[in-house]
């Protein structure tokens, strides 16, 4: 009972255990009660035969009739509550409606202790008090588990069974009364160590419940842990085998063009010399650009890539982007254009970084559009004030399997397999990292030889209009 009272007058975590506890206790009870609806006429008609020497047809088949119709309302109550699913609302309704048809019941079935009594006669007697024995040690039994039904039958049935016998009178008649009244104890008594058991047994049934869902959740992030160090482990061979190459030919160009330049040192050669100079140059340029790459996508992951806002035009950062990635639009085959909106505000944020997200997607649309393609460059202002950035590209499309897949470190989808520049995969991450450093988000929409459009929006907090740029100019 100790266990019983604490869920009863608990708070927070309790109540909602409380009602639960209740919800339970009543389900239990209604469950030991479920063949009443059939036994009870039949025991009835029993009765009714055993006391027709005594009792008139007519007040029996009152009683039985009255019998019989307040099984209903339990009957009914027990019907709808295992319709009702395993929601815990309006539980104090459900456990009220249990007790009360359950009051019905009782009280009309504990009259019979009165409608069946016949003074002056033993038999009569030795079977009501019987039947009243027999109908309290039952009860107790069945509906141990809910308090709210137990008391209800102990006030009912327990009353009229200390109360029939003061109806003949007499010493042996009171000393049955004071008997009955010690037996409803007695069965009290046991009731309550058969209700606390009940409550142990509901307790310990949810707790279980608790901890396989527990273990549950606990397996399933160990699964989703083992399967993220998977993918990790997989991303990392990715990484070196990409690495391998991509680090691999610009250092053999230097180390190569290097010992060329030293073995023609004696020939005077200034040409070929400013020549394999320009090679090296260029290979140590790719070289740095991909371990900037890492650096900065290893900054955004920690969480330590600090940016450095001010505001600057959107447009400026477009044209010198575009003219930056020309010379390769020119060398691919394809034309660069842009679609900025008239009303383009400025943009608070770290100029290096949006220029960087600029040059990327252009870099990759560029790879992946063939000759004769279009790559466009387009910024605008959204209906809910955020500034949209992207670019738009008749390149070769992104199957939808990839998309996600494109976003995730040193991802490569299908796409960077029939192009001979495949990349390293770390371009898109490194634009998403950026972008939501920003407090933005990024979206990708593509079609199988359609084209690709990558659009990345900035928050509207952002947004600085461009004619106080140009006042502080002045």
């Amino acid at each position: 009972m100790i266990a019983d009272d604490a869920i009863w007058h608990g708070s927070g975590r309790a109540q909602e255990r409380r009602a639960k506890l209740a919800l339970d206790q009543t389900a239990l009870a209604l469950g030991g009660l479920s063949l009443n609806h059939w036994i009870i006429p039949i025991f009835t008609a029993i009765l009714c035969v055993m006391f027709a020497r005594w009792i008139a047809p007519a007040r029996l088949i009152s009683w039985a009739a009255c019998v019989v119709l307040s099984t209903i309302p339990l009957a009914v109550v027990s019907w709808r509550f295992r319709k009702r699913g395993e929601g815990i609302d309006h539980w104090r309704g459900w456990v009220a409606a249990a007790a009360t048809s359950y009051f019905i019941f009782t009280a009309v079935w504990s009259s019979s202790g009165f409608v069946l009594w016949v003074p002056h006669s033993d038999l009569n007697h030795m079977l009501v008090l019987l039947m009243m024995a027999s109908t309290l040690a039952g009860a107790s039994a069945l509906v141990s588990a809910s308090r709210p039904m137990a008391y209800v039958m102990f006030a009912t049935c327990g009353t009229v069974g200390v109360l029939v016998p003061l109806q003949e009178g007499g010493v042996i008649y009171d000393g049955l009364s004071l008997l009955a009244l010690c037996y409803v104890c007695y069965i009290f008594f046991m009731w309550r160590h058969m209700h606390a058991t009940a409550c142990d047994m509901l307790l310990l049934r949810d707790d279980k419940n608790d901890l396989i869902a527990a273990l549950a959740g606990a397996k399933t992030e160990s699964d989703q842990a083992r399967l993220r160090a998977e993918a990790a482990s997989l991303a990392k061979s990715q990484f070196l085998a990409n690495m391998s190459h991509e680090l691999r030919t610009p250092l053999n160009a230097i180390l190569g063009f290097s010992e060329i330049i030293e073995t023609n040192a004696a020939h005077g050669d200034t040409v070929k010399d400013s020549e394999y100079a320009g090679l090296i140059n260029k290979s140590g340029q790719h070289l740095l650009t991909l371990i900037n790459d890492i650096l900065d996508l290893a900054k955004i992951e920690a969480g330590r890539f600090v940016i450095s806002e001010a505001e600057f035009d959107l447009e400026r950062l477009i044209d010198e982007a575009g003219e930056l990635m020309a010379p390769k639009a020119e060398v691919r085959g394809c034309r660069l254009a842009k679609e900025v909106a008239a009303d383009l505000p400025h943009l608070y944020a770290d100029e290096r970084a949006v220029k960087q997200v600029l040059l990327n997607l252009l870099s990759n649309a560029v790879k992946f559009t063939p000759k004769g393609g279009m790559v466009t460059c387009f910024a605008r202002v959204e209906s809910d004030g955020r500034i949209a950035l992207g670019v738009r590209d008749t390149g070769i499309g992104i199957a939808e399997a990839d998309r996600a897949l494109v976003f995730q470190k040193f991802g490569q989808g299908r796409h960077d397999i029939v192009s001979a520049d495949r990349g390293t995969g770390l371009g898109l991450p490194i634009v998403k990292g950026l972008v939501e450093a920003h407090g933005g988000a990024i979206a990708l929409e593509s079609e199988i030889t359609r084209g690709t459009t990558v659009t990345v929006r900035f928050p509207a907090a952002r947004a600085r209009p461009a004619r106080q740029r140009a006042k502080a100019a002045v």
